[in-house]
């Protein structure tokens, strides 16, 4: 969580408040929202940057109110937001953008994101704009599309609090933002299927309004305070992703995980510095306009020439490194499943994966033809929609639901994750990465400052109990260099002595979840990530196997 939160509150309702925004609101101790906020959103879908004018905090026995004052990308938007809270189980939001200058925007207003605990498969009811009502439930397993549209009210339980919101200004629509590892449901405006960039014009206002209205409900109880019970599972495979770029050493008993974009890129000494007959992943992008079957049987002699032996093999097309909705429209000339194919025939002696090199999200929203391949796969960045610390850490809330949707999609066949990192690897969502000079915390950038800190590597050992949890069969959660890498220039990072620590345990380890940490023990010794703040690393009983 970042410095700047206050804790505040009124009677039963209490909140954390930071500039622009406000979130963990609880009533009678049962988390009702997670988040409000007000984001302005270019054209890539990157949040314009915000500068506080003037802020203010009314802190009464019965009453709270917060005001701001703001502009947005250097005075183009000037905002004015308030928050006001009553003691009794009401909360309001009020906002003003009224632009200097014509502004291009993919999103300006409010954004409200609801919890998953005690949310998810529970029934809804939605008030739309013309005055009807849609009774339904929040969704279950991971929604690929919206699941809410033209949303003026919403109504549901959760525990012992009856939950109602209005929304007044827009027409909002709702999404599962677990596809993207975030854990809530975001209602928010603008609708989707609206044309983008927008402009609000010089001279315009726009205003917006939520109301949040709670009230204790009889007949139900809470089960938050129950502790997770240990469990004995399988730990995954443990893989370093591996690019041209990203080449050093692989530490033993580490699978290495080799992109391509297609057949250039990899020099004959890149390959031959991996161990003769070693086998590797190999994760394939199809150039636009080329042939699949060329591509991998090009591949497939360099890899033959630098004795390396494929025992997994993902091929995709370059076009599916990006999103689209459910409903398409998809691109056009080759597809995953011929890429499939193609990977059958030109390495017969592999497992053949189907899926997708992005996001779960990607492969919620197209799933794969299961009769082609023998595992899935499909990664993970922590920061698509959120940078600061309390919201990757809330991501590990989300992984669960996404590898049990993912379970539910894949039927019998395996599950071998690739890349799950803070930092994101490619962009599936805009033109590229958000450039990240300064080592701020800044969404859908591929330089996050974490990933050399013990924050990263407390982040991937949860990731991997989690997934072993799960089933998973592997998981990739580093580099071998880069930004990604068990290395920097200042020499080992943290996340490298937490990855050897993990290859002393052998292949069957037990896992144990509190509420701020996660742990995984073997014979070996234990290795617990404290999932808050900073992040913290405890290594227990493993000097001897790992050399220290």
């Amino acid at each position: 969580m970042t410095s700047t939160a206050q804790s505040l509150g009124v009677g039963d309702l209490t909140l954390l408040y930071e500039p622009g925004l406000i979130r963990r609101v609880t009533f009678g101790g049962v988390e009702v929202v997670r988040m409000i906020n007000a984001p302005v959103r270019d054209a890539n879908w990157a949040t314009l940057p915000a500068t506080m004018v003037d802020s203010s905090v009314e802190d009464g026995r019965d009453r709270l109110r917060i005001e701001e004052r703001f502009t947005v990308a250097d005075g183009a938007l000037d905002g004015h937001l308030v928050f006001e809270a009553e003691a009794g189980g009401r909360l309001t939001a009020d906002l003003a953008l009224t632009a200097n200058q014509d502004i291009a925007t993919n999103r300006a207003g409010f954004t409200l994101l609801h919890p998953i605990a005690g949310v998810s498969g529970a029934d809804l009811t939605i008030r739309h704009s013309d005055g009807s009502q849609e009774v339904t439930r929040f969704p279950d397993r991971i929604a690929p599309g919206q699941p809410a549209f033209d949303i003026a009210g919403l109504s549901h339980g959760l525990e012992r609090i009856a939950v109602d919101i209005a929304f007044e200004g827009e027409i909002f629509e709702m999404e599962d933002q677990r596809n993207w590892s975030d854990a809530s449901f975001k209602t928010y405006c603008r609708p989707l299927a609206l044309p983008t960039p927008y402009t609000i014009a010089a001279g315009e206002t726009v205003t917006q309004r939520i109301a949040v209205t709670l009230k204790a409900r009889a007949g139900t109880t809470s089960h938050r305070g129950d502790r997770p019970a240990a469990k004995s599972v399988s730990l995954p495979t443990i893989g370093l992703a591996c690019e041209p770029d990203w080449h050093g050493p692989i530490p033993t008993r580490l699978t290495p995980v080799l992109r391509f974009y297609g057949p250039d890129g990899w020099t004959d000494a890149h390959l031959r510095a991996f161990a003769s007959g070693s086998d590797v992943d190999v994760e394939i992008v199809v150039p636009d306009g080329a042939d699949p079957k060329t591509v991998l049987s090009s591949i497939k002699g360099r890899l033959d020439v630098a004795a390396l032996h494929a025992s997994h093999v993902i091929a995709l097309p370059e076009a599916y490194l990006k999103s689209y909705q459910p409903s398409g429209p998809w691109p056009s000339g080759q597809s995953p499943a011929d890429c499939a194919r193609a990977a059958r025939q030109a390495f017969p002696d592999a497992r053949i994966g189907v899926g997708m090199l992005t996001h779960f999200t990607e492969f919620n929203r197209h799933p794969p033809d299961l009769s082609l391949g023998d595992y899935v796969t499909f990664g993970n960045s922590a920061i698509v929609h959120a940078a600061d610390d309390l919201s990757v850490w809330e991501t590990l809330e989300a992984l669960p639901d996404i590898f049990a949707s993912a379970r539910a999609l894949s039927g019998d066949l395996p599950i071998r994750l690739g890349l799950m990192s803070i930092g994101m690897r490619t962009n599936p969502y805009g033109a590229g990465l958000v450039p990240n000079p300064n080592g701020e915390l800044l969404a859908m950038t591929g330089d996050d400052p974490r990933q050399s800190e013990t924050f990263a590597a407390a982040y991937a050992v949860a990731a991997i109990a989690l997934a072993a949890e799960a089933g998973v069969e592997a998981i990739t959660v580093a580099a071998s260099a880069g930004r990604f890498g068990l290395a920097g220039e200042d020499g080992p990072r943290p996340i490298a002595e937490a990855v050897r620590a993990l290859t002393a345990f052998g292949d069957r380890v037990q896992v144990e979840r509190t509420r701020n940490s996660i742990s995984l023990a073997s014979s070996a010794g234990r290795i617990t990530a404290h999932t808050e703040g900073a992040g913290k690393l405890d290594i227990d009983g493993l000097e001897d196997a790992n050399g220290r």
